[in-house]
């Protein structure tokens, strides 16, 4: 099992510069070209192009288990694509080592999770400032740009709350928040609104979408809901590791 790929040979950086500003749009911040992916004899992506510009909200869609969250992972730089290639921002992610593309993802990226990932144990400035202080910042200044940040969501009266102690629509919002405060160039969001109920759900999403594309952010969402999708600017449908029509 093959896909040839004319992009495998080894370029210089000028040449690989040049290749990004043919590949993406002039606004583009993120980009996949000719993206494979197995898992073993199973393909997970069967040569994808994608491009994202800055301020654009992204729906990816399509059956489960058809391509969609690898696809999120590798441009989000959490795996390593086959063959292809993935840019951001004019930076070649995917001949990053490891602990580069940590760092990529910790500085640059922001990321929102079906069930929120917050810890149990911190209240929300916490849980939102921690990615700041993992990156060096101090606990007074990280807290600080928390707060502005929660308060930007909707949630000064709930900056100590733990949570526990909050419902699943505010919990989400921490989730936003965190993922904003580092000032990312890609929020990518897999399932956002998927424990949540139509109401909540379409509160968080369009929170989501309007936040990070304020700030000049571009936006991937993974989802199965059609409601979620329309609030984005463009839907891809991903069909057996394939961009699809269907």
């Amino acid at each position: 099992m093959s896909f040839q790929s004319p992009h495998s040979t080894q370029s210089t950086p000028i040449q690989q510069q040049a290749q990004y500003a043919q590949l993406t749009q002039p606004a583009a911040v993120l980009a996949g070209r000719g993206l494979v992916k197995y898992y073993g004899e199973v393909v997970g992506l069967a040569g994808v192009d994608v491009a994202v510009q800055s301020g654009e909200a992204l729906a990816v869609m399509g059956p489960s288990g058809n391509g969609k969250t690898t696809l999120l992972h590798v441009l989000a730089g959490i795996l390593t694509p086959d063959q292809g290639e993935v840019w951001l921002a004019g930076e070649r992610v995917d001949q990053l080592g490891d602990a580069a593309r940590t760092v990529l993802r910790r500085r640059r990226l922001g990321f929102v999770f079906q069930d929120n990932q917050l810890l149990a144990e911190l209240p929300a400035d916490e849980n939102v400032a921690l990615p700041l202080m993992v990156d060096g910042i101090s606990r007074r200044d990280a807290v600080g740009r928390a707060r502005t940040m929660l308060a930007q969501v909707g949630l000064s009266a709930e900056v100590g709350r733990r949570p526990g102690e909050l419902s699943g629509g505010q919990a989400q919002r921490v989730a936003i928040a965190r993922a904003l405060v580092g000032e990312p160039q890609v929020v990518f969001a897999d399932e956002p609104t998927g424990a949540l109920d139509a109401t909540t759900g379409a509160q968080v999403i369009d929170l989501l979408v309007g936040a990070a594309t304020h700030r000049g952010a571009a936006v991937v969402v993974v989802t199965h809901d059609d409601a979620v999708a329309a609030r984005c600017n463009r839907i891809l449908r991903i069909v057996d590791g394939r961009v699809s029509d269907r």
